[in-house]
């Protein structure tokens, strides 16, 4: 078990969060694991209960740690992952600090570059990836969410493929952004492109072409930019939302 420093700070509770932090990040405690209890901990770091369960908070807030109630409860380590920027890009997005406009410039920017990095990086299992993806954005499906949620199927599979976890980031945003608001929305159109956009960008993936994959995606984009943007006009006079 790590073993930790006491704690001399007037902000105590963001020493002790920075210490479980560094724990985790430098791999002492794992995706899974569960820490020490708030009694270890309080004398571990010799403060109150109430510093540890401030810290833990923080931790949570971070997406460090899940904090379980019950017998079995107590602070589990999660695997980090893109969730927590998603939601802070969605939380601007409401607040009109960020236009579905500015939305479809990073993608203009981003998606092109991914998509030659898939192609670049194209392997065996990532090309199966994307043709399951392929199908099941042509698939049928009965709720409106699984067909939201299917029409970006190729999209996450080229920010999985790509191998840059910071496009990966940036892609994930993007998506769950476009997502939230279709689903709001709820359209008749729910694609604002021809099937035959996508089969473009991934048979230049496939062909291992990144500069002819790029060029698809780039065309692909000016395609559904406008129909996007229309759907934010909508979702912010459904939400009541600030107009940006």
């Amino acid at each position: 078990m790590p073993s930790f420093n006491p704690v001399k700070q007037n902000r105590v509770s963001d020493e002790v969060m920075d210490q479980l932090k560094n724990a985790v990040l430098t791999g002492k405690y794992t995706a899974g694991d569960k820490l020490p209890s708030e009694r270890e901990l309080t004398e571990m770091f010799q403060v109150s209960r109430v510093v540890i369960r401030e810290a833990l908070r923080s931790l949570e807030i971070r997406g460090f740690v899940s904090i379980r109630q019950g017998p079995k409860g107590g602070a589990y380590v999660r695997q980090l992952s893109f969730d927590g920027v998603c939601q802070s890009f969605f939380d601007l997005f409401l607040s009109g600090r960020v236009s579905v406009t500015e939305l479809i410039q990073a993608r203009q920017l981003v998606q092109p570059e991914v998509a030659r990095l898939s192609a670049i990086n194209l392997e065996e299992a990532s090309a199966n990836l994307l043709r399951s993806a392929l199908v099941a954005e042509t698939a049928e499906h009965k709720n409106h969410g699984d067909r939201v949620r299917a029409r970006m199927s190729t999209d996450q599979a080229m920010a999985k493929m790509c191998g840059n976890n910071l496009y990966r980031a940036i892609m994930e945003t993007l998506i769950h952004l476009t997502q939230v608001i279709i689903l709001e929305v709820k359209p008749e159109k729910l694609i604002f492109h021809d099937q035959a956009e996508h089969e473009a960008i991934i048979d230049a993936i496939l062909a291992q072409d990144g500069p002819r994959a790029a060029a698809e995606m780039s065309r692909h984009l000016n395609t559904v930019g406008e129909g996007l943007m229309q759907l934010e006009a909508k979702f912010r006079k459904t939400k009541g939302l600030i107009k940006f």
